[in-house]
């Protein structure tokens, strides 16, 4: 029988979604959120840095895709152009592929241009700049049946187009429900119903119906795109003496909005 070498390719995804900065496998790329504020026919240009800390030249490709958020939270991703919501044939990078040598940095332009179009600016547009390491394949003779496993990196850079015209800002707390068929665990279900992306908060107030006595949850913070409906999930205390309790579930969507909320009872037994 004629043996034969495996090739197998693992590649980590990393997303920054709360950090400015990623360094990972001595991988440097900052910023990792680029937020343009364009209207018709604008343009803009912004930089992102690489460097090389390791010990090894490292390549790289850059590369466009559409994503979107899932009702938890998850990212889910897409062929570029191929979304509603995507900004992607509006990017157009100086180059698409980099080659650092140990200790080197560079900088890649990111030039975003809104077409002339009245729907243009109608909504907010995002896409997912991918910045993922190149492993080059050297043939080696065959010695019998090999597996090679190439650990790839793969970065995200976050891009958002909001237009200036966008300025409804409002999020909506439609339930707290516990979850089927699981022990303790409740979830609060709301929606951005504004224009722009919302960085919230979510917490959970139970209070005791016997005492009145007060606990508090860890808040929850995640983003939520304009028009997501969106789960936060929430695990009580497993010490929560039994008993009934009023539950207050609130979602704080920034400063200049007022809290929302909603209510429930709940029993522990």
């Amino acid at each position: 029988m004629t043996n034969k070498k495996l090739l197998f390719s693992a590649v980590l995804v990393i997303i920054a979604c709360f950090f400015n900065r990623v360094i990972a496998q001595n991988l440097g790329v900052h910023p990792t959120t680029l937020e343009f504020t364009l209207t018709n026919s604008q343009s803009e240009t912004q930089v992102i840095n690489l460097s090389n800390g390791s010990t090894k030249k490292v390549q790289f490709k850059l590369y466009m895709n559409d994503w979107n958020r899932d009702s938890l939270g998850g990212h889910i991703y897409y062929e570029p152009n191929t979304q509603a919501s995507s900004c992607s044939p509006w990017i157009t990078l100086s180059r698409n592929f980099v080659e650092l040598e140990p200790g080197a940095s560079t900088t890649v332009n990111v030039k975003m241009q809104v077409p002339d179009a009245a729907d243009a600016t109608s909504k907010m547009k995002w896409s997912m700049l991918f910045i993922e390491t190149v492993q080059e394949q050297n043939a080696q003779a065959n010695k019998g049946s090999a597996a090679t496993v190439n650990n790839l990196l793969r970065v995200g850079v976050h891009i958002y187009q909001t237009p200036p015209s966008l300025t409804k800002k409002q999020m909506k707390v439609i339930s707290l429900s516990p979850i089927p068929n699981a022990t303790n665990l409740y979830q609060v279900y709301c929606q951005n119903v504004g224009d722009i992306m919302l960085e919230c908060k979510a917490y959970i107030e139970l209070t005791s119906l016997a005492d009145g006595k007060k606990i508090k949850l860890d808040a929850v913070e995640f983003p939520t795109f304009p028009a997501q409906k969106r789960y936060v999930i929430f695990q009580l205390p497993l010490n929560l003496p039994k008993g009934k309790y009023s539950a207050l579930a609130v979602i704080d969507a920034g400063e200049d909005l007022s809290l929302e909320a909603v209510e429930t009872n709940i029993e522990i037994k």
